[in-house]
Order: C-alpha cells, then structure tokens, then sequence
C-alpha cells in the first residue's frame, strides 16, 4: 500500500509539474551484485557465490523556473519497502549577492563523496570512515542551506551554512548501536517527547584551482554539530549531549582529453561525541583515499585505502560504562567497464579487511548498474 502510494504521488506530481512547464527528467536505476567473501562474522555466506537482493533508485527533477528546481529520489533496497531517500528544493540563481539556497531532506555536502549516490562512485563500497560514522544511507537531514560565492579571482569559493533538522545522529543509528540500546530504547523517547531537541548546524568551505589547462585541484573543510542523545539524571534537567563531525578532503582531476582522466582524492574525518557527566568525550577519526584512471572513456580501474580507528560506548549487564576502541583498514582494487556509455555499467571490486579483532578476510564483489532514463549511473 505505502509503495502503491508513493508511485500515485509522483505520477500526479509529475502530471501537474507537465502542465505548468517542461515535464521532469525521470529515471530509475537498478543495482545488482553477486559477492564472495571469507568473513567468518557472515558464515552462511562464506566461500560461497552470493546474490544480493536488487535494488531501485527512482529520480524525478527538473527545473520549476529559470531561477530554481526540485528533485525527489526513492529507493527501494534489498526487501525493504520504499523510502524518500531526497527530497528538496534549489534555488540556483536569482537570489541577492549571487546566494543558491537549498530546502529539504538531501544528502549533505560532507566533502566530495557523501552527496555522491553509491551507484555513482568508481568503486562500491562505502569508504569505512562513511560507514562508521554516516551509516549505510549516508549523511542526510532536513535542511535550509544557503550558499555563497567568495571574490578569490581565479579560485572558485564557495561557502554553505545551514540549519538541520537534527535527525542525523539520533535518527539514524547504526544497527549495532540499536542493538546495544534496544532495553532503554522506550524511556529514550519519553525523555525526547518532553524536551525537543534542539536544531542542528552543517557547514563546508570549498576551493578548486586551475593548476594547468588540463588539471584542478580542489580542497574543501567540512563541520556538522548536532544532537547524537539526550540524557536526564533524576531531577536535573535534561541535558543534549551532541556530536562534532570536523572533515577535510582534497582532489586533483588531471582530463587532457573527453577519453582519458586522472583522479586522486582523499577525505580524513574527526568525530567527537559528548557523554553524560562523569565520562570523557568520545574522538574517532578516519581516513581514506582512492586513485581512478579513466581510459579510452569506457574503462577505468584504481585502488583504494581506508582506515578507521574508533571510541565506543560500551554497557554491560551489572557493570559500568566500558569505552570499546576498535582500528580497522581496508585495501581494494576496481577495475569498471561501461559497455553503452549512457545506460550501463559494470565494476569488479576485491577488497582485504584487517579488523582490530578476529581475523582479516577477503572480499569479491561483481556489479552491474543499468538507467533508464537522462540520469546516468556513473560519472564520466
């Protein structure tokens, strides 16, 4: 029923948005994989050849005006049923002091890679440092972000400031984390019913360079701050305890010509959470970095590092707070061949992870990505 609801939606949407100006761009891509791994932590699945279950993107946008555009993203992942994954508004230009301004539920602009859909990267996984600290759908909120133009002659800056709804932490918990608090999860929302919490904020920074006239180079510094937990101590009064996330991230893209590119890029993210009174702060960090050659514009192939090191509450049965600490890398190889340049994709990405604890193991994943549509499933 909720899927059947979501299609009528978009279909009226998309009918009323024909009737006032130029139809939207719709598109729907699809996700299929097959994996092997000898992760012992999955055992069912070890050594053996893996389907996972598909999944659909649907994108609706279009411009409403010259001056500004909507879009709308649903997905539908694994047996799930359907979610608004974005859903907001731009505007572009026509704002005073040349502003953009953007409302709605998006992925933020946290570095280059997380309003980035996975279907789009050059390799498959996310990064470890994304999964640890953003989840698996990313870092999303509701959001009023306006945005700037700085006069630095040939460097293009761009500053963006904006308010968040404040879901981003505590809404959006990891499942280990859900596990772990599933006992207080009923008095947690008690203590939420009667103290809101309040908003959170995003910013970035970002430059990009001319180094030659076939090469950039693009450095940007991101920050959120928002509530991760709300904690009440008998009669004192209820206390935010909030998480910073601090990231900077560089990129250099070398394109001599439409068939061939060169691209480096890396991403380091701090996070730091509050505790309750009594405890330290929490500070996990994390990194990554990739290299991806494009050649004769339908291959490309590169390799990838990644390592987290991370602080975690712990609570046993009976005893105090534990702080688990955990450092994990990750070392892969890609290779990608998009047979119709438009329309279709096809990556085979092996991976080695080094768990702090257990043993390390492989990982081989196949995938092929397919659109329907203007919107294309890789970027070139």
């Amino acid at each position: 029923m909720k899927l059947r609801l979501i299609l009528v939606c978009l279909f009226v949407a998309s009918a009323a948005y024909g009737q006032t100006t130029t139809n939207p761009d719709i598109s729907a891509i699809g996700d299929f994989r097959i994996f092997s791994h000898d992760d012992e932590s999955r055992a069912t699945e070890v050594e053996e050849l893996n389907i996972a279950d598909p999944e659909l993107e649907l994108n609706v946008g279009g411009y409403l005006n010259p001056y500004a555009r909507a879009d709308a993203v649903v997905g539908w992942h694994g047996e799930h049923s359907a979610e608004i994954e974005e859903l907001y508004a731009t505007v572009e230009r026509g704002l005073p002091l040349s502003a953009g301004l953007r409302v709605g539920k998006y992925l933020l602009e946290f570095g280059r890679l997380n309003p980035v859909h996975p279907h789009a990267y050059s390799f498959i996984k996310r990064p470890l440092p994304h999964e640890a600290f953003f989840g698996e759908e990313g870092l999303v909120d509701v959001a009023v972000r306006p945005s700037f133009l700085l006069p630095t002659g040939d460097a293009y800056t761009e500053v963006m400031a904006g308010l968040l709804k404040g879901d981003i932490f505590s809404g959006h918990a990891h499942e280990h984390e859900e596990h772990e608090h599933e006992e207080g999860e009923g008095e947690a929302h008690e203590v939420e019913e009667e103290h809101q919490k309040s908003l959170g904020f995003f910013g970035r920074v970002t430059s990009s360079l001319a180094v030659s006239e076939a090469s950039e180079l693009s450095l940007g510094v991101s920050t959120v701050n928002a509530v991760h937990e709300m904690h009440e101590h008998e009669d004192e009064p209820v206390k935010e305890l909030r998480t910073w996330l601090i990231g900077g991230d560089v990129k250099y893209k070398y394109r001599p010509n439409r068939n061939t590119a060169l691209q480096i890029e890396a991403e380091g993210i701090v996070r730091t959470s509050e505790q309750a009174e009594g405890m330290d702060d929490l500070t996990s960090y994390g990194a990554y970095g990739y290299i991806d050659y494009l050649f004769r514009q339908q291959y490309n192939i590169g390799g990838i590092f990644e390592y987290t090191k991370l602080e975690e509450m712990h609570e046993h049965e009976g005893e105090d707070h534990e702080v688990h600490k955990t450092d994990t890398w990750r070392a892969g190889l890609f290779i990608g061949w998009a047979p119709i340049e438009e329309t279709s994709l096809v990556r085979l990405a092996g991976h080695w992870t080094e768990p702090d604890e257990g043993d390390g193991f492989w990982e081989l994943t196949m995938q092929l990505v397919v659109s329907l549509g203007p919107h294309k499933p890789h970027n070139f």
